[in-house]
């Protein structure tokens, strides 16, 4: 019985022996077809694109604008890395204005890949590392802000977040891209400004906080309101004002800045709401009579700077209503305001070297300043505006009476318009007519001032 046993056990493994080997020859023949048929398809691939590359530059060098749209278009289609580096270097780069933004469309979509989309992010991080930036960062955060992947997303932040701490970090990069996704105003866009919420510029710079916020005006989404009313508890000064007048004239309703009736309201009209054909215009009316005014613009910002025209033109009675009002709303400001004055004829005088609050003392000793301060001929607009704007404020109140003496309105309304890309201040002009001035000349000077730079006009008879 043993013996039989044995006999049974040893036939039983040398057939179990052979089909073993059997299978294991024929998986190794599947192997080398598999094998053989992925090396053939690379192959194949590899010469695809080899011809589409070939053809890329062929095209990308014609003289029309089309073909060039075409040629990006074309290569996009691939899902590789290099497809993407071809758009960067030559369709981002193209001077036609319509071929660069078929190049981010392209480069965006190639970014969906999230594979591509890594690749691109650790090229991102290499040249944010290197002494010179390049050209294209900005299409690398442009094409990746609408990733959907969370890894991504916070490498995308990261990478911002150190791009800005560094010495070569420029905000107007955030800056460009947002006011672009806002223009865009798609799903995709709105994620894209919504993602660059998380950066810590968003809680640290007015300018970058108040830019995403106005981007978000522009979006016709609910998940927009959603974030809006979300944020109106920790929002300040004229941020908050801003977003409660959006959401009072978007939705008709008057529930101010009581962000609980805000959110049980869109609680319940989110699902059913329609955003009007045109969206509203955020401007600086009244909230409630309780804030003040001056010449009638309402103070809604927390820190604030009021530039006065000192030169001889105001001289009698321009310059002593000027000063009272200039008076009259100082004794109004409450202490949670921060604000200073400058003084400005030929030269200008600061009162303070930095913004101060509004506290009592402060307000008498700005006063005694305001009424001491002597007239003296000139208008050095442009200087008394630019030391304005290094105070660091949300919004600027500025009065004269003149044409300004230290450049064009032309070249100083240009070149505040640039500086204030990034800062986003609101800036209130006060036309005074006296008698070496008039009206229309003041209005060409200051009414695109303000209007361009998210403010209110005054014209004084």
């Amino acid at each position: 019985m043993t013996r039989l046993c044995t006999a049974l056990c040893h036939h039983n493994l040398s057939l179990i022996s052979r089909s073993l080997f059997r299978f294991a020859g024929t998986l190794l023949i599947l192997c080398v077809v598999v094998v053989s048929t992925l090396k053939s398809s690379f192959a194949e691939s590899d010469a695809t694109f080899r011809d589409a590359k070939t053809q890329f530059s062929k095209q990308i060098r014609k003289k029309a604008p089309a073909d060039r749209i075409a040629a990006v278009e074309a290569i996009a289609e691939f899902a590789q890395f290099e497809a993407a580096d071809l758009v960067l270097k030559k369709g981002i780069l193209d001077p036609a204005l319509e071929v660069r933004l078929a190049s981010q469309t392209a480069l965006r979509n190639i970014a969906r890949n999230p594979q591509i989309a890594r690749a691109l992010l650790e090229d991102l991080k290499k040249h944010l590392k290197r002494p010179m930036p390049i050209e294209t960062i900005p299409e690398y955060f442009r094409a990746l802000a609408t990733t959907t992947d969370k890894q991504i997303q916070e490498g995308l932040v990261k990478a911002l977040d150190e791009y800005l701490a560094s010495p070569k970090g420029n905000l107007l990069t955030p800056i460009q891209i947002i006011d672009d996704f806002s223009k865009q105003g798609d799903l995709d866009a709105l994620n894209a400004v919504l993602l660059f919420t998380k950066s810590k510029s968003f809680d640290s710079n007015f300018g970058y906080r108040r830019c995403v916020i106005q981007a978000l005006f522009r979006m016709k989404h609910p998940q927009a309101v959603t974030f809006l009313i979300e944020l109106l508890p920790q929002a300040q000064g004229l941020i908050h004002h801003d977003i409660v007048v959006y959401l009072s004239k978007l939705t008709e309703q008057k529930f101010r800045d009581d962000h609980q009736d805000w959110t049980e309201w869109w609680n319940t009209h989110r699902d059913t709401f329609e955003f009007p054909l045109i969206l509203p215009l955020v401007n600086h009316e009244p909230l409630d009579d309780k804030r003040p005014t001056y010449y009638g613009i309402p103070i809604c910002a927390k820190r604030i700077v009021f530039v006065l025209d000192t030169s001889g033109s105001m001289r009698g009675r321009p310059i002593e209503a000027a000063k009272k009002a200039l008076l009259d709303v100082i004794a109004t400001l409450p202490e949670s305001v921060h604000f200073d004055v400058v003084l400005f004829d030929k030269s200008i005088s600061e009162w303070q070297p930095t913004l101060v609050p509004a506290t009592s003392e402060n307000r008498q000793l700005a006063s005694q300043t305001v009424m001491a301060k002597s007239l003296q001929n000139g208008t050095a607009s442009f200087a008394a505006l630019y030391a304005a704007f290094d105070l660091e404020p949300e919004a600027i109140y500025f009065l004269s009476d003149g044409r300004p003496t230290d450049g064009s309105p032309d070249q100083i309304a240009q070149t505040i318009l640039v500086k204030n890309r990034t800062r986003r201040i609101s800036i209130h002009t006060i036309g005074v007519v006296t008698d070496r001035s008039n009206g229309s000349g003041l209005t060409y000077f200051m009414k695109p001032l303000a209007e361009e730079n998210y403010g209110s006009f005054k014209l004084i008879q």
